[in-house]
């Protein structure tokens, strides 16, 4: 019944297995995939992919992420028409006024928002190219994908290296625009020129920005915005040990015309090539400003602490500024000495109704690649009193954003160039593993249909095996049975049946001796009938079972004497076969104690531990060396049933100190067929 149920079973797989197989849907329309544990054992390809994507996994979590809510109200430059009324061919340019070496240009998309929701990525051109034109107009490629489309990068920017190019202006020109339906647009976020660890293009005087067209509204789009600071990258940033720190904030005024102003000290003179002012992130305070960034202001630098004879680096007091979201708001240095930079608020930010602020997160200020005013001592006209503690003086120049640490430009943008690789990459490898499915689904059919076969064939030679096992256990248990039937029963009838043949021939009442005897065998046959009938009756043969038959037996052969049976670590039953050995030794010996010992005491004791065991009689009786010898005393018999069950027999008898006889074997084997011992 069990062979059917295997059978039906694995045919039941398999006709499944072999329908799924057979369709050529893809993984997605049938619902069904190879398990990947399955497919990389059976396909070279598929496994190839795998570990591909699991490196690929393994690098991408190892980059920087990209920051949220970076984005500013001045999303970038952008050009759109519907259908054909947007000319497919434009231009952008930046002009850094001079020639500069470059490292890398940037190319920074837009995230903004629609009709349908935010859309990383719209407008970026789906084929362009980037060239650098030098003082004589003479033009080299630094990148090109005329010829091929691009992957749209969401809102992660797009590095291409330099490599040193001497240039002053970069030319984007786009052949191929960013389509949704009958919309047509091409944007951008920002244009970065990085030099070391600054990016020209903010961090210049002079840089200007041309372009074929450009939609011009208010701060959002206009192609100045290309080369503001202001972008979906924002500042950056990586992990930091340290604890929070959101930066310096001033006491809280009554008025936003107050004015609040906050100093450094650079420590000795410094040119000044540029200065980034970075907001404060406090999130409770809106997740699209930064927190206490002043609406007016100006930057000072001078040699002296009062600010005598200071010189004007940026002033937005006569006119707002507008709010830089979290992202580094850069003033391009005047490349001329300074020790102190003061930024003085003249509008400041309403924290709430009727309390005004001025904070920032940190002041950098830069000379060349290095950032001079890290650590700087701070001073201001006005600090807020020390709640709460994660605003302080210090914490403008100690390199912090809340639990995060500022990096330099190359390696934040490099970083984050890479994930939009990885990202790409790792959805190539997934699309490609997709495409393998349908075949690999065929492959496992076949190979399972094989398999199932394999194991049904190997699940009906076990079964027969285990049949043919089975009968010859039984013939071979019942062999000994019958052994057992003639050796004690066949022999105590026939001593009985001697018995009365003899009384009969004398013709006179029967000695009582004899019928004692009678009644001596008639019970050890009755008793032997019972243990054989135990063994083959059906029903458990449990530890316990065990354990009452063999206190059974020594209870009925030992009569008057003194006994005690202690059995330890009997937790699971034996084989029959075993149980059997155990039963017929333990009487074989309490026979030999019984006919010769002359005990007065009996002890026995069984003992299993890991699969072995020790079967021990000891008695007070006579003892010597008629104990250890002879066939008649059953010690043969003994001995060969230790061989049996893998074991020995230990007998130790010295007069008048009693006799110990010991079997032990092991209760795990079978024991080996015989045909010498019944």
């Amino acid at each position: 019944m069990q062979c059917n149920s295997t059978v039906w079973l694995a045919a039941g797989f398999l006709a499944v297995v072999s329908a799924l197989g057979s369709q050529e849907a893809s993984d997605d329309e049938s619902g069904f995939s190879v398990p990947a544990v399955i497919a990389r054992r059976i396909s070279g390809e598929y496994r190839e992919l795998d570990d591909g994507r699991r490196r690929l996994e393994s690098e991408l979590a190892d980059l920087a992420r990209p920051p949220r809510n970076e984005r500013s109200p001045r999303l970038g430059w952008k050009v759109f028409g519907y259908d054909d009324a947007l000319p497919v061919r434009q231009w952008v340019e930046i002009d850094l006024g001079g020639e500069h070496r470059i490292d890398s240009v940037v190319l920074i998309p837009v995230d903004a928002p629609t009709a349908s929701g935010n859309e990383p990525g719209i407008g970026f051109p789906v084929r362009f190219r980037i060239e650098g034109v030098d003082e004589a107009g003479a033009s080299t490629t630094i990148f090109d994908c005329s010829n091929a489309d691009f992957p749209n990068p969401g809102s992660l920017p797009v590095l291409h290296p330099a490599g040193g190019l001497v240039a002053r202006r970069i030319r984007v020109t786009m052949s191929k625009p960013w389509a949704k339906d009958r919309y047509l647009a091409y944007a951008l976020g920002e244009i970065m020129v990085l030099n070391g660890n600054r990016n020209l293009a903010t961090g210049l005087r002079g840089v200007t920005v041309r372009s074929s067209g450009s939609l011009e509204r208010g701060l959002a789009w206009g192609r100045d915005n290309m080369i503001d600071g202001q972008s979906v990258v924002g500042a950056p940033l990586a992990k930091s040990d340290r604890p929070l720190a959101h930066g310096w904030e001033s006491s809280r005024f009554s008025a936003a015309s107050s004015v609040a102003w906050v100093q450094i000290d650079l420590g000795s003179v410094q040119t000044i090539d540029e200065v980034r002012l970075i907001p404060a992130r406090l999130l409770e305070y809106g997740d699209a400003h930064g927190y206490g960034f002043p609406a007016r202001f100006r930057a000072e630098v001078s040699n002296d602490p009062e600010m005598g004879g200071a010189r004007v680096l940026a002033d937005w007091s006569a006119r707002q500024r507008g709010d830089p979201g979290f992202n580094p708001l850069t003033l391009p240095g005047d490349r001329q000495p300074g020790r102190y930079l003061r930024v003085t608020a003249e509008e400041l930010w309403e924290r709430q109704v009727g309390v005004y602020v001025f904070a920032l997160c940190e002041l950098q200020v830069y000379w060349g690649d290095n950032n001079v005013a890290l650590d700087a001592p701070v001073n201001a006209n006005s600090v807020t009193p020390p709640l709460p503690a994660n605003f302080n003086p210090a914490f403008l120049t100690d390199g912090l954003r809340g639990t995060q640490k500022f990096i330099e430009w190359p390696e934040w943008i490099a970083s984050l160039s890479r994930r939009r690789e990885v990202l790409s990459e790792l959805e190539r490898v997934r699309v490609s593993m997709a495409t393998l499915q349908p075949a690999l689904i065929r492959t496992t059919a076949w190979s399972g249909g094989g398999m199932i076969g394999a194991l049904i064939l190997g699940t009906l030679a076990v079964f027969y095996r285990a049949r043919r096992i089975q009968a010859r256990t039984v013939l071979a248990l019942q062999r000994r049975i019958a052994g057992d039937l003639h050796d004690e029963i066949g022999s105590n009838l026939a001593s009985i049946a001697m018995l009365a043949e003899l009384s009969q021939q004398q013709k006179a009442s029967p000695p009582a001796q004899d019928v004692e005897d009678i009644r001596r065998l008639a019970t050890e046959s009755a008793a032997a009938m019972r243990d054989i009938v135990w063994l083959i009756q059906p029903g458990p043969h449990d530890a316990t079972r065990l354990a009452d038959r063999l206190r059974a037996a020594a209870r009925r052969l030992v009569g008057g004497i003194e006994w005690n049976f202690q059995i330890l670590g009997l937790d699971e039953a034996p084989s029959l076969d075993v149980q059997r050995h155990l039963l017929l030794a333990l009487k074989e010996m309490l026979h030999n104690v019984l006919r010769h010992a002359g005990a007065h005491r009996v002890e026995i004791r069984l003992a299993v531990r890991e699969g072995k065991f020790v079967l021990e009689v000891r008695d007070d009786g006579r003892g010597g060396a008629e104990a250890q010898t002879g066939d008649s005393h059953g010690i043969t018999g003994l001995r060969h049933r230790a061989e049996l069950l893998g074991g020995t027999l230990d007998l130790e008898s010295y007069p008048g100190q009693g006799t110990r006889v010991a079997l032990n074997g092991s209760l795990v084997a079978l024991p080996k067929p015989s045909t010498s011992l019944k």
